[in-house]
């Protein structure tokens, strides 16, 4: 996506006082000087990224699609399934995926991708493979969302404990955005979507999903938490009914997507900025 800059989103959903993020300026992850942001390069030149400061969100977007020397990234079982799942968008967004996260984190580690180990074990109920993504001992959090066109990885300081969440989702003409809005949306939520014309109805239903998946994913419930008891019309993603809804407070940030699609993070400490970034192509 080097060159690029993905659309703005166009409104928050319905009945929220939150705002979108303006668009910053984008950098790229090509070994070049960046005052900005790197504190130096790795031994095979790739520059080095200082964790994001308290407040400041690092996106990372990349295109999905097969990268034949990527493969040599993935763990001994990711190429196995890679292999089993075969050719098509499902085995490209598994490589893209798992690779770029090593890509990326790498560049705050200031160690080849190779050897960065991504942990996977969920903090609530102890199975290894459905947490959400971490690197012990590393100075940054990061989330991980993707449609079959796109992956984010939303990257913020960890130092002081801070956490990120982040979704994208892509516009589904097909979508019944009405039967889904009744399951998943609070009350109140509802109560503010019905009044709405028919045709703002599919984004303002997506908007408030990401965001309620943002704030799922910081906390590591993901769907084990009732999206319908999770309320964010506020800058604030609140869940009273969920007793292991963390007491913090998750702030939620509208975030600028690429076209026909939709994306939010969730954070444990109110953004400031978010700065942009790809990786090489």
């Amino acid at each position: 996506m080097t060159g690029t800059r993905p659309a703005a989103a166009t409104r928050p959903p319905t009945g929220t006082a939150d705002r979108t993020m303006p668009d910053p300026v984008s950098r790229t992850g090509h070994a070049v000087p960046d005052p900005d942001g790197t504190t130096g390069r790795t031994a095979t030149g790739v520059a080095v990224f200082a964790p994001p400061a308290r407040g400041v969100c690092d996106v990372w977007l990349v295109p999905v699609r097969r990268r034949a020397e990527w493969v040599g990234l993935l763990g001994s079982e990711e190429r196995a399934r890679w292999r089993t799942i075969g050719a098509g968008p499902a085995a490209d967004t598994l490589l893209t995926s798992r690779a770029a996260q090593r890509l990326v984190v790498a560049r705050y580690l200031g160690v080849s991708p190779e050897e960065v180990t991504v942990e996977r074990s969920c903090a609530l109920c102890g199975a290894p493979r459905h947490g959400r993504p971490r690197v012990p001992g590393a100075a940054v959090d990061f989330s991980v969302s993707h449609t079959d066109q796109w992956l984010l990885i939303a990257v913020v300081g960890g130092a002081d404990g801070s956490l990120v969440g982040a979704d994208l989702d892509r516009l589904d003409p097909g979508r019944d955005a009405d039967g889904l809005a009744a399951l998943t949306l609070t009350p109140a939520e509802h109560a503010a979507y019905v009044q709405l014309p028919d045709p703002e109805r599919p984004v303002a239903f997506l908007d408030a999903w990401v965001r309620k998946e943002a704030a799922m994913k910081l906390t590591g419930h993901g769907l084990s938490a009732p999206p319908a008891a999770i309320d964010v019309r506020t800058p604030l993603a609140t869940a009273p009914g969920v007793t292991t809804w963390p007491r913090t407070a998750l702030h939620l940030t509208a975030l600028a997507a690429p076209p026909g699609h939709r994306a939010a993070l969730a954070t444990t400490a109110p953004l400031t900025r978010v700065e942009r970034h790809t990786l090489p192509e």
